[in-house]
Order: structure tokens, then C-alpha cells, then sequence
């Protein structure tokens, strides 16, 4: 069989299989789960993945599975990720606002058509299929619990499974992600995005009753003028740097009744290079500082490794909008130089080739109540045929283009690099 023939059983299989992938999605969509609490949603996925005939790997990272096309190691090993978590928004606890589930319907459909079409002798390499946990960054607190127990010991699910091992074997990767207001069919790659770093911030004043003021200490006057410290410093950012800050404030006191003693926030700072990301967060932690020195309250900041810029392959990515076209007006297959949110596949993106672009079907906007799904097929299965014939191309002929991309790709990071950054920036 050539690819074309290749390519139109597996998308015979994805068509067949759709009904399948379809009931589990909703069941996902239904039942959404915070990150690194994803036990629901992975039995699910697992449940789905083994009985499309695959054995599979549990509890990396807490939540994450891994599975392989084919048995053996093989070499090269492309990953396609999908993730778990929901995120909290409007007052719901938590809610699928980002289109994870749909992410995983895109993967689930994937790995159960190449094993349906018995197609795999006839690739080079391997395909890996991997399930991560929390890419939202949320809940620090609850992540500091897991990490002061030993479960965990960075914030971010892919972070964690790099921690583990579960890439050492992944020479390449690459995953979709839907993108708001794009209720049609679309397919945008990705250059890069921007970086996040996170602080947990607490202020530390001195109770006293409301009316006698003069007694006390206010945390949370101490916060208002340590944000105002970092409004003042908007006006110094680089267009070129793409910077962004904001915060909430978790804890404004005790009692309205009460000189609030005990005042936190966390705050996220975002900027598309390592080195401005690092320099806007030494700036904000100083204005944070002056907040509290002004009026003589404590400050405790303890810092979180977030994510690295993202930085996609331009090879992989001309191969996915290649495989785009056929299936989408060429109108709406686009290139995306940047965009300003963030991920953990930019920490991927600095180890291995990686991808991340973005596909319609939905409407609204991210992270918030507006979000909806609109088209199922543009949605999942028309990226699901996408994916796959990436895959098929970048692994006919002996993985010839995968090993062409591997050897004119050199990572950024070395692993244990990697590693050793993310430790240099918790405290």
C-alpha cells in the first residue's frame, strides 16, 4: 500500500469508529475534572484505549496513560497528547472551557483507527498516545499539598512526566487544541507562544479591631499599593517582549470588622522569551515587596516554575497544514505567528520538535461560559484525519522525514538542563 492508500483506510477507520469516540467525549464533557484530580476521566480514556486494543501505562504523573501502537520501543517514536483537566470558570467548580475532552475524542479517534486498520507494520517508527494530566496552571495550593507529599514535584502535567521518563523514548510530539470563535471548519499552526511564571504571595499585618485602625497593621492595604506598584510598571514593557501581568487577590481578610492581618494573592506573569519572563518576574516581585515595606507589613512570596515559551517546528508544522488542505477551505488553514496564553507543550516544544495548532468547531471564547461546541466533525474528526496523515507522512518510507526532521532539530534543553531550571525557579 502507498500513503494515499494508507491514509484512506485510516480515515475509513475514523469514520467507522466515530459513534465510540463521540459517546465518550460527552461522558468527559459531563464529568470534568481539575488537574492532577483527573481519576474519572482517565479510567475513562483508558478504558477506551484498551478496548481499541491497546496496553496501556497508569498513574504517570497521578492521572497520566501512555500507550503504544506497536509493542516494541521502535524508533522513531512520535507522540500525539491530549490532556485531561477542565478548569474552573462562572462559578462552576469546573467545567471543560478549554475543549480537553474534545482534545481527547481527537486522540481517541487516532489511536483506534491506526489500530483498526492494521496499518502499523507499515510504518516506520512508533506511535505513542499520552493522556496528561493539569495543564491549566491552577490550584498552587492544592499542588503544593502534592508536592510536600512526595506525589509531584512541578506544577504542570508534562513537566511531570519529563520528571518520570515518560518522554525519554518520544523524539517528537505534537497535539490541537481548539480555538474560540471558529465554529467552522479550521486549522491554524502555531510559531510560538508566550512563557508563564507564577508567585503565591502572602501578606502578613498585624490584627486590630476596624475602628482603632492605628492598632493594627493592613495586609490588605500593603497588597492594593504592591499592585499598584506592578500597574506602574506596565508602561516600561517591550512591545517585543508581549508581557503580560495579572493576579487575584485569594484572601482579602477574616472579618470586614477586622484589620486584615492575613492577605494573599497569585499572580501569573507571561512574556515570550526565557530570559524577559525571568526579568518581568524580578521586577514584580519587587513591586510586591514595596507594598508591604511601605507600611510595615510581611511579605512571603513562594515562586512557582511554570511554563517555557513555546517554540514550534516549522517542518512538522508545513506537514500538518499540508494534510489540512484537502479537508479544509484553504481560507481557513492559517499561520499563527503567536499567540499570547501559554502551555507546558512550550516546555515539550524546548526538548523535542513539537507542535501545537489550533482547530474550529467551537464557539466563544476560551475559559469562559461562552465556550461551546458547535461542530463535531470540525471539531474532532476532520483534525482527527489531519493528525493521522501527519503521522503516515512523517513515517512512510521508513520514517525517512522523521529522521530528516530529528537530525536538523536540536533541542534547547538538554533533559537534565531542563530539569535543573525548572528547580532554580521554586522556592
Amino acid at each position: 500500500m502507498d500513503s494515499i492508500d494508507i491514509k484512506r483506510e485510516v480515515f475509513a477507520c475514523i469514520d467507522r469508529g466515530a459513534g465510540s469516540v463521540v459517546e465518550v467525549v460527552k461522558d468527559i464533557g459531563a464529568h470534568p475534572e481539575l488537574g492532577f484530580r483527573e481519576f474519572r476521566t482517565s479510567d475513562v480514556v483508558n478504558d477506551f484505549l484498551r478496548t481499541a486494543g491497546y496496553e496501556t501505562e497508569r498513574g504517570l504523573a497521578v492521572t497520566g496513560i501512555k500507550a503504544k501502537l506497536k509493542k516494541e520501543t521502535g524508533s522513531p517514536n512520535i507522540a500525539f497528547l491530549a490532556e485531561l483537566d477542565g478548569i474552573p470558570c462562572s462559578g462552576k467548580a469546573v467545567a471543560h472551557y478549554c475543549g480537553h475532552n474534545l482534545q481527547l475524542g481527537v486522540m481517541m479517534a487516532v489511536a483506534q483507527a491506526f489500530k483498526q486498520s492494521g496499518i502499523a507494520s507499515l510504518l516506520g517508527g512508533n506511535i505513542s498516545f499520552l493522556a496528561t494530566p493539569a495543564e491549566e496552571f491552577i490550584e498552587l495550593e492544592y499542588r503544593s499539598e502534592l508536592r510536600q507529599q512526595g506525589l509531584i514535584r512541578y506544577f504542570g502535567g508534562k513537566q511531570e512526566l519529563v520528571r518520570i521518563g515518560a518522554f525519554d523514548d518520544v523524539d517528537a510530539a505534537l497535539m490541537v487544541h481548539s480555538q474560540g470563535y471558529t465554529p467552522f471548519p479550521f486549522a491554524g499552526t502555531v510559531s510560538a507562544c508566550n512563557g508563564l511564571m507564577a508567585d503565591m504571595i502572602r501578606y502578613i499585618g498585624k490584627s486590630a479591631h476596624a475602628a482603632m485602625p492605628d492598632e493594627g497593621i493592613n495586609a490588605l492595604h500593603a497588597a492594593v499599593l504592591g499592585l499598584n506598584a506592578v500597574n506602574a510598571l506596565r508602561e516600561t514593557f517591550r512591545d517585543e517582549d508581549r508581557n503580560r501581568v495579572h493576579y487575584i487577590i485569594t484572601k482579602g481578610g477574616d472579618a470586614v470588622n477586622s484589620v486584615p492581618a492575613d492577605v494573599r494573592l497569585e499572580c501569573f506573569v507571561r512574556s515570550s522569551t526565557v530570559k524577559s519572563m525571568l526579568q518581568l518576574l524580578y521586577k514584580t516581585e519587587q513591586a510586591f515587596r514595596a507594598g508591604g515595606e511601605a507600611l510595615g507589613a510581611g511579605i512571603d512570596i513562594k515562586r512557582r516554575a511554570g511554563y517555557l515559551p513555546l517554540i514550534c517546528n516549522q517542518m512538522i508544522n508545513r506537514i500538518f497544514a499540508d494534510n489540512a488542505r484537502p479537508f479544509i477551505p484553504a481560507n481557513n488553514v492559517v499561520t499563527v505567528n503567536f499567540f499570547k496564553a501559554s502551555t507546558d507543550m512550550g516546555d515539550i516544544s524546548h526538548l523535542i520538535p513539537a507542535i501545537h495548532p489550533f482547530i474550529g468547531g467551537v464557539d466563544g471564547a476560551l475559559h469562559a461560559e461562552t465556550f461551546r461546541l458547535v461542530d463535531i466533525a470540525a471539531a474532532i474528526f476532520t483534525p482527527a484525519k489531519i493528525v493521522a496523515a501527519t503521522f503516515i507522512d512523517l513515517l512512510e518510507n521508513d520514517a525517512a522525514k522523521m529522521r530528516s526532521i530529528k537530525e536538523n532539530s536540536l533541542p534547547l534543553l538538554a533533559k537534565t538542563e531542563y530539569l535543573e531550571l525548572l528547580d532554580s525557579l521554586i522556592t
